[in-house]
């Protein structure tokens, strides 16, 4: 597909959330997933992330769901090649699990992950209070933001930024495009999924999974007064870790709470917890990024 062609496709969330997880399987733990027709210039973290914890979920002992995942991104990847996933069964103990999945593509590494899986149980129970902050329905989607912004969205952006997603953003504090003053790594944002999923818990996980990797690492932009589209500002997620604590509905409102404690080196840390509208912290969340500032601008252009 050309550049000037990418402008202009319509990506299809119907389509999308079919083919997410309609893998193919190649062998004994071996899985394929095809590719989708999509504007985007390169592979979505958050799909590589999601469709390798799938790949986990599909080896996992009955009533056994995900504790825990942790994945390297390694190359970036085609958003118009078949990926391959390679899940190896380290550990099957008592209660936990241990597993490690290989993400190619052309038989090159472009994301690995390793994963824990625990037996639900019953303990005792603490976690942080959720923020105060306004409910989703006294705020704008993250659509209306983005076309108010404009054209003031570098050309370079409109590919991800406005395709039609899968879910249903509602961003609390202005929503930073351009460089501005330092402010608070403090971010939320409502979301949920804008259709509805069945009752496979395990589903759920994943398609948190592919949502959990937006916004994160805008959070370590803030306090530097950066903003994620500037003309020098190089970005790639680096790693990404999810720890599952409670069930939680992906397709109800869900608010992800985001901060950074650190950017320098040229990497930034962004962390996340999420509640459920009733105040349940059901996951968290932290990933590195790329934070780079290039000495010539990337321009508008692609």
């Amino acid at each position: 597909m050309a550049d000037s062609e990418r402008f202009t496709t319509n990506d299809d969330p119907a389509i999308e959330r079919r083919a997410l997880f309609a893998f193919e399987t190649k062998g004994v733990d071996r899985f394929r997933a095809l590719p989708f027709p999509s504007g985007l210039l390169r592979l979505y973290g958050g799909q590589a992330v999601a469709q390798a914890l799938a790949a986990v979920q599909r080896t996992a002992p009955p009533g056994r769901p995900v504790a825990s995942c942790h994945a390297y991104f390694v190359r970036p990847g085609d958003t118009d090649a078949p990926i391959d996933f390679t899940v190896s069964r380290d550990r099957d103990g008592r209660s936990f699990s241990a597993r490690r999945v290989a993400v190619e593509q052309g038989g090159k590494l472009i994301l690995s992950m390793s994963a824990l899986l625990h037996e639900a149980e019953d303990g005792p129970r603490q976690q942080f209070p959720m923020p105060e902050i306004p409910p989703p329905e006294k705020l704008r989607p993250m659509s209306d933001c983005i076309a108010e912004i404009g054209d003031a969205l570098p050309q370079r952006h409109w590919p991800f930024w406005r395709r039609k997603s899968l879910f249903d953003w509602r961003p609390v504090e202005p929503f930073r495009v351009i460089n501005s003053p330092a402010e608070s790594s403090r971010k939320h944002f409502w979301v949920r999924l804008k259709a509805p999923l069945g009752d496979d818990p395990a589903e759920h996980q994943r398609f948190f999974a592919y949502a959990s990797d937006l916004h994160i690492l805008h959070a370590g932009l803030a306090p530097i007064g950066i903003g994620f589209a500037d003309d020098h500002l190089q970005t790639a997620s680096l790693d990404h870790s999810i720890w599952f604590h409670d069930r939680f509905r992906v397709d109800e409102w869900l608010l992800y709470a985001l901060d950074s404690p650190a950017t320098m080196g040229a990497r930034a840390l962004g962390r996340g917890n999420v509640f459920t509208a009733d105040g349940r912290l059901v996951a968290s969340v932290a990933q590195e990024g790329l934070v780079r500032m290039l000495a010539t601008p990337r321009g508008h252009m692609l």
